[in-house]
Order: structure tokens, then C-alpha cells, then sequence
């Protein structure tokens, strides 16, 4: 009896830990949305940080990733890192839609305007923009994918993506700390994945691996 009550009260303190989290990650992530606030004076940064958001966002690198395996369809050795690069955007897609569908956690009530949120994307846990934001880092600096782009460019380019999701009320600080490690994690799974992926494309065009 002892130790059932030892397990109800455990429980009930982890809820309540949980419950107080919460309230704290609103009440930070409210105080951070310095661009979303109507009554905010930062609102003046807006334009530019919405600019931000459309950068990191996959209705650029996706389209771009398809346009450029086009454009170098004659050589599958020049092709093959937008290849990777849209083998990575399609796996955090299915990761982040995944996700969402499954928490269905709604977005910060400041949150405005966002006319990128459609579908499974309605939905704030985790931030997807984070999550591709990192992945682009991790990729386009152990590929020197931009050689006309230093490396500190990259960084805080795409740091100020992550930032954005905050800024902009999209999204909640504990959204965006999610992001990042399924971002951490889609970095992993395509280093795991690129000799299968080269090998299967090497294949369909008879290229030797």
C-alpha cells in the first residue's frame, strides 16, 4: 500500500513539474515574440525577420533542390549533392509532418500572418524550421556546398532562422529546442543514409560507385 503511494505521489509531482514547464515556456515564449506583440517596438524588425523565415523555409530548398538535379541531369556526379540535399528536405518533411500530426500542439496565440502554415504545419511541436535550419548547416558546411559563402555567414544566417520561430511568435521556446535535435538526428541518419542513396542513383544510371 506503502508503495502505491509512494508511485501516485511521484506521479502527480512529475505532472505538476510538467504543468509548471509549461506555464514557464508560454510565459518566456510570449516575452521573446518581441516581433509578433502587437504592442511590441521591435515591430519594426518584422519585415526582416519574416524575410528570415522565407529563407529557411522548404518552399525555397525544395524547389531549388529539384531546379539545380535538373540542371545538372547530364552529370550525376554534379548532381548528386542537390540529390542529398533533397533526399534530407523530403526525410525532415516526413519527421516533422509525422510529429506534428501526432502532437497536434497549437501555435503561440501571437502568432500572425503565418502563411506558411498549412497542413500538418498548423501545428507548433516541433519547429520545422529549426530542424531544416540545422540540417542545411550541417550540410552545407561539411560539403562546402556554397564556396563563395564563408563558413560565419552560414551560421549566423541560418542561427537567425532558429530565432525567428521565437521572435515571431510562430512557434514556442521548447518547439524550437525540439527542432534542433531532430535536426541533430536528421544530420546523423543522412550521413548513415548518403553510400545507400550514391549507390542507388549510381545504379539507376549505370554509373560505377
Amino acid at each position: 500500500m506503502l508503495i502505491l503511494i509512494y508511485w501516485v505521489v511521484l506521479i502527480e509531482s512529475f505532472f505538476q513539474m510538467l504543468k509548471q514547464l509549461n506555464t514557464y515556456d508560454h510565459e518566456i515564449s510570449l516575452q521573446w515574440a518581441i516581433c509578433a506583440r502587437y504592442n511590441s517596438p521591435y515591430l519594426f524588425l518584422r519585415k526582416f525577420v519574416l524575410a528570415l523565415e522565407f529563407s529557411g523555409s522548404g518552399y525555397v530548398w525544395i524547389p531549388y533542390a529539384i531546379i539545380m538535379i535538373g540542371l545538372h541531369y547530364t552529370s550525376i556526379y554534379d548532381a548528386m549533392k542537390y540529390i542529398l540535399l533533397f533526399t534530407g528536405l523530403m526525410f525532415d518533411i516526413a519527421m516533422i509532418g509525422i510529429t506534428k500530426g501526432l502532437t497536434r500542439r497549437s501555435r503561440p496565440v501571437v502568432n500572425h500572418d503565418d502563411v506558411l502554415s498549412i497542413g500538418p504545419d498548423r501545428f507548433s511541436f516541433p519547429s520545422g524550421h529549426t530542424s531544416r535550419a540545422v540540417f542545411l548547416l550541417f550540410y552545407f558546411l561539411s560539403t562546402n556546398f556554397f564556396q563563395t559563402i564563408p563558413a560565419p555567414v552560414i551560421i549566423i544566417w541560418l542561427s537567425l532562422v532558429v530565432l525567428s520561430r521565437v521572435v515571431l511568435g510562430r512557434h514556442y521556446v521548447t518547439d524550437v529546442i525540439a527542432g534542433i535535435f531532430f535536426g541533430i538526428f536528421e544530420c546523423s541518419a543522412i550521413v548513415y543514409l548518403t553510400p545507400f542513396v550514391t549507390r542507388f542513383v549510381f545504379s539507376i544510371f549505370g554509373v560505377p560507385s
